[in-house]
């Protein structure tokens, strides 16, 4: 592949795909919750994750030899970090309801994992439009439903919280504490996938 001709863009949807896809995995499983399959299906995950990395590598590699990329290498560096973080901080769920051995799911967690998979589905399509950055109309709102959704991810995660720590309720020491580390592991995630947005709204104000 000669330098300048390389698909910055395609990776970035690759990557943003892969987010997708680890969010409609956590998803599937949450649904159909198993404790007695996490071992397996945080196997599965991590595979995903794996081949996030292997992305998100190769577009560093290229950029370290490129010549001319299609924007500021910073932004191109930052913008793949933060893909590469929606599926660590997706699997980083998985892995905590393994190694918390986890039981019992709230209900409040499938909500939570609904918003992620909604916002990686919509930071997907983004992805699809950024190639032409430059004359897209669309972007800037894709941007703000995604903020959108990380605000109710927000207010989720409040009065989740709190409800978890009503000591007027029976009070499960193990099970509060699980719940907490769990609950802030999904708002991470949340929060990644707005991260990855905010960096696009950075490079379309940059480049207008």
């Amino acid at each position: 592949m000669r330098l300048g001709k390389y698909d910055y863009f395609g990776k970035f949807v690759a990557l943003s795909q892969k987010g997708n896809e680890a969010a409609k995995k956590l998803q599937e499983i949450m649904e159909n919750f198993d404790p007695g399959k996490l071992q397996e299906e945080t196997k599965e995950m991590h595979q995903i994750e794996q081949e996030a990395d292997n992305v998100m590598h190769e577009v560093i590699n290229q950029l370290m030899i490129e010549f001319l990329p299609p924007i500021e290498g910073e932004d191109i560096v930052e913008l793949v970090h933060h893909l590469d973080d929606v599926v660590d901080n997706i699997e980083d769920v998985l892995v905590g309801l393994y190694m918390f051995r986890v039981r019992e799911l709230l209900p409040e967690a499938k909500q939570f994992v609904d918003l992620i998979q909604k916002s990686s589905l919509r930071l997907s399509e983004l992805m699809v439009d950024f190639s032409g950055f430059k004359q897209s109309t669309t972007l800037k709102e894709g941007v703000i439903e995604i903020n959108t959704l990380e605000e109710k991810g927000d207010e989720l995660y409040v009065n989740t919280m709190r409800n978890l720590y009503d000591y007027s309720r029976e009070f499960d020491p193990r099970f509060v504490i699980t719940w907490t580390r769990l609950l802030d592991r999904l708002e991470r995630a949340l929060d990644s996938i707005e991260a990855v947005a905010n960096s696009l709204e950075s490079i379309l104000l940059k480049n207008k």
